[in-house]
């Protein structure tokens, strides 16, 4: 495993990590990558061991999921309004930024009172993103539902991230994952492209678009006029699931080498995510484990094509 051939991550001070070209060419700038973790990694952590881990290894940004065991961020003390400040100074006196604050919502019912609902709930997590500071929140597109086409759902999506996006507080924008039934990047950018409204982006969750068929490359491509966000784990199919399990750096069928390479060349300046699916598969390894060989496998990529580039200068 990558992540296991790297130095222990509390040999690193935290530092921006640069990725120099592909190939071993060299840019006449670096290439500043960002690196968060989502909590849906560490679900039964507290926020303050959530702050002092990403802190201690590195990170420069968390994205929230779960804290001590809950989905349910709106119901967490942290994040009722009296005790904010206080949350929100936690990750400044780590300087940490929170980078997307991620609901469970989805767009796909073809009941337009359920859609008004989440609609409704999606505006109370961004009204949460704005007062942690975070630029994003993350909904899902999701799953066609019975009785419904592909393009009804598709068109349902689209009017409900209208509706959300026209009440979005003015320091917040909607995130579309590829995801689900949408994980594909050639149906989640014909939403983009139906919706056609600036405060509406997109989520790349590399392995779900591999899993849905993608390349690497070409869902690179795709993305790049809608991207605010990307999800990168590595993860392997198995055959009792249309998801692919997640796996350490390098055990698995996402290459981190040539995601790295496609995200260089996109020109992208946002969060790259460890979204490690921890909440959903209990059997994966511990966030203890899995948090610092991501980090650890990204900086050794690095520091590996910085140190061949310069061999080839």
């Amino acid at each position: 495993m990558l992540g296991a051939q790297a130095s222990s991550p509390a040999s690193y001070d935290k530092v921006d990590v640069v990725y120099k070209g592909r190939q071993g060419s060299l840019r006449s700038q670096y290439f500043i990558m960002k690196l968060a973790f989502s909590t849906l990694g560490c679900p039964n952590w507290e926020l303050g061991q959530i702050v002092e881990t990403a802190g201690r290894l590195g990170y420069d940004g968390v994205e929230l999921r779960a804290v001590a065991g809950s989905l349910d961020l709106l119901g967490r003390p942290e994040f009722m309004s009296s005790n904010l400040s206080t949350t929100r100074s936690q990750f400044e006196d780590r300087n940490l930024e929170v980078c997307c604050v991620d609901t469970s919502c989805a767009f796909h019912s073809p009941d337009q009172s359920e859609r008004s609902a989440q609609v409704d709930l999606a505006l109370k997590h961004a009204e949460l993103a704005a007062e942690l500071g975070a630029p994003l929140i993350r909904i899902f597109p999701d799953k066609i539902q019975p009785g419904a086409t592909r393009n009804e759902t598709r068109d349902y999506i689209v009017e409900s991230l209208r509706l959300l996006a026209d009440r979005l507080p003015g320091e917040v924008d909607v995130a579309l994952e590829t995801h689900g039934d949408f994980a594909r990047t050639e149906t989640t950018t014909e939403i983009m492209r139906l919706v056609n409204h600036p405060r509406v982006r997109l989520i790349w969750d590399v392995a779900n678009s591999l899993a849905a068929g993608d390349s690497i490359e070409d869902a690179g491509e795709a993305v790049e006029p809608f991207l605010s966000h990307i999800h990168l784990r590595d993860a392997r199919p198995v055959s009792t699931s249309e998801h692919w399990l997640p796996v350490l750096a390098g055990d698995g069928n996402v290459s981190f080498a040539e995601a790295l390479m496609t995200i260089e060349r996109l020109n992208y300046d946002g969060y790259v995510s460890f979204e490690w699916e921890k909440y959903w598969h209990p059997e994966i390894e511990e966030p203890e484990v899995a948090l610092p060989d991501f980090i650890n496998a990204i900086r050794k990529l690095q520091s590996d094509t910085t140190k061949s580039s310069c061999v080839n200068q």
